[in-house]
């Protein structure tokens, strides 16, 4: 059980890497508008791609603490569908903004920062809540 634990605990760190990585590759290629579109775009595939594996990995430690709902369990859900919620907002709205010519870079860092502290807030009760 601590192999999928720790597992799920990697993961999440990994999504936390993707997202400061997204911002910083917004920052290097400011100048260079279609290398700032191209790598945002695989910021975007990378986060949902990890996303989608820190959801799978915790509904396998939930499955196999035989669906024991505590308060830690409710923040992470709550956390799994907030996340996908803002990213999706914040593709939505720079799609927008690069349609029209414009990067939208302070709009896409503020909505990732949101996303870091939503899994800052969520760690940080689930270290709190053992």
């Amino acid at each position: 059980m601590n192999y999928l634990i720790s597992y799920h605990k990697y993961l999440v760190e990994i999504l936390l890497f993707v997202i400061v990585a997204n911002i910083a590759v917004q920052i290097i290629f400011k100048d260079n508008f279609d290398r700032f579109v191209k790598y945002s775009r695989i910021g975007y595939f990378t986060f949902w791609a990890f996303w989608a594996m820190v959801a799978f990995s915790g509904l396998v430690v939930f499955a196999f603490q035989r669906g024991v709902l505590s308060s830690a369990v409710i923040v992470m859900l709550i956390s799994v569908i907030v996340l996908p919620i803002l990213d999706g907002y914040r593709a939505i709205k720079v799609g927008k903004l690069w349609r029209q010519g414009e990067k939208g870079i302070k709009l896409s860092i503020a909505i990732m920062l949101a996303e870091i502290a939503v899994i800052a807030a969520t760690i940080v009760y689930t270290v709190m809540a053992k």
